[in-house]
């Protein structure tokens, strides 16, 4: 009952967050399978995740490593946060072109 009462908290977090700021961004949401924490995925760019900063608190960190999408390089910046008691991360892609402002 342990790991299902964990996902139904990172669950419950997930509903009071989306009810409570209905005018978040979109994003595509998940619960870790293991470490029973939410994962957010952003589709936009730092304004978008500015929005979740301005809500969640937090910190901003950008990856190390670069990926190539469409042959544009990206590199994604994560939000890392806890919300009513429950791990946060919500992430975004960003062209490395943009990163200086980004930063």
């Amino acid at each position: 009952m342990g790991s299902n009462s964990t996902q139904l908290s990172a669950a419950t977090a997930l509903t009071q967050l989306l009810a409570e700021y209905p005018g978040l961004p979109e994003a595509g949401w998940s619960i870790g399978s293991i470490i029973h924490d939410l994962q957010g995925h952003l589709y936009g760019g730092m304004p978008e995740l500015a929005a979740y900063v301005d809500v969640l608190g937090g910190s901003v960190r950008a990856a190390d490593e670069t990926f190539e999408l469409r042959g544009q390089r990206m590199r994604r910046h994560v939000l890392s946060t806890v919300w009513r008691d429950v791990p946060v991360q919500v992430a975004v892609a960003l062209p490395v072109s943009v990163e200086a402002v980004a930063r």
